[in-house]
């Protein structure tokens, strides 16, 4: 696979709470938006809906939730879609709009503005889709690398 066959997105996460986890998103390295997950916790170690995904490199790709009943990112790096890095495993995890931890549940919220490091806002759900759906029809792949920074 050539570089130019893959949309690279990055997250750097920057501010680290007991609640939050706040970071940037770069896409092929410009500046996206904001993301916004659940905090960061020691290896292996996973509070069911409060934990965010370990710092890895994933894979993304446009596929329908049946929780929200539209198609949205799915982040996932084992065969059945599910994810399973540094010692802990998860399933559904997407990146959708929400403010605040509370809309998490393990997802990365991805927005326009940073209010605090509890809060964002303006959702970038719908640009991401479309950036992604523009990138699955030039047949690329979509690689996603977390970085605790």
């Amino acid at each position: 696979m050539k570089e130019h066959d893959i949309l690279h997105l990055r997250i750097i996460r920057e501010e680290f709470t007991s609640q939050t986890t706040i970071g940037k998103m770069y896409i092929d390295g410009h500046f996206f938006g904001y993301t916004l997950e659940d905090t960061v916790r020691a290896f292996g170690i996973k509070v069911k809906g409060h934990t965010a995904l370990p710092a890895y490199q994933y894979q993304v790709k446009l596929s329908f939730s049946p929780k929200y009943e539209r198609m949205m990112p799915l982040i996932y790096n084992q065969n059945d879609e599910s994810v399973n890095a540094m010692g802990i495993q998860f399933k559904g995890i997407r990146f959708h709009g929400g403010n605040r931890h509370s809309d998490t549940e393990g997802c990365i919220l991805i927005a326009k503005h940073r209010v605090t490091n509890q809060i964002i806002q303006g959702s970038l759900e719908k640009e991401l889709s479309l950036k992604i759906t523009e990138a699955e029809n030039q047949g690329k792949q979509i690689a996603l690398e977390i970085i605790n920074g």
